[in-house]
């Protein structure tokens, strides 16, 4: 029974990671991402690296035994004690707010967003309620998406010194 268990396991495993992979790869596909490849963390957790939103490349991690997806230090140069980390807590609590289009929100039922600082790198994460991988990867690119929009309007100082974002 246990060894059914475990292969029941690796393989829901193996169908998420596919999910991600194909959607990921739609995005590719279309242009939006350059670069797109796949690699295995220090951890041994599959990621995917890619070009998207400047000339820094970004990289996704997912952990199927946690349901997450996480852009791994997505913002460099962000002091936890900061204001503009204060600032993007709140942008993305907000992103729950039922206020929001269905499009821009993430709904609670389904999965949490969250940010972590460690050394001054901000790593956006994604923890799924269940395994509604589909879900999770639009979500958490519409998501960064959106925060570079508010970082436009609210740091655009910040996106010209890390992402060497025009002064416009």
């Amino acid at each position: 029974m246990r060894m059914t268990a475990m292969i029941l396991k690796r393989h829901a495993t193996c169908d998420s990671l596919d999910t991600v992979r194909r959607k990921l790869q739609s995005y590719a596909d279309r242009g939006v991402f350059r670069g797109f490849c796949e690699h295995e963390t220090r951890a041994g957790l599959p990621a995917f690296r890619f070009l998207w939103l400047g000339a820094r490349p970004m990289e996704l991690v997912v952990d199927t035994s946690r349901n997450a997806l996480k852009f791994h230090e997505l913002l460099p140069g962000v002091p936890a004690r900061s204001e503009m980390y204060a600032q993007l807590k709140c942008f993305i609590a907000e992103r729950h707010n039922d206020d929001l289009p269905e499009h821009r929100r993430v709904d609670s039922a389904r999965a949490a967003a969250s940010c972590s600082n460690r050394s001054g790198r901000v790593s956006l994460s994604l923890v799924l309620k269940a395994d509604e991988y589909e879900y999770g990867v639009g979500r958490i690119v519409n998501l960064v998406h959106e925060l570079f929009v508010y970082l436009r309007d609210a740091q655009p100082e910040y996106l010209m010194e890390h992402f060497d974002a025009p002064r416009e």
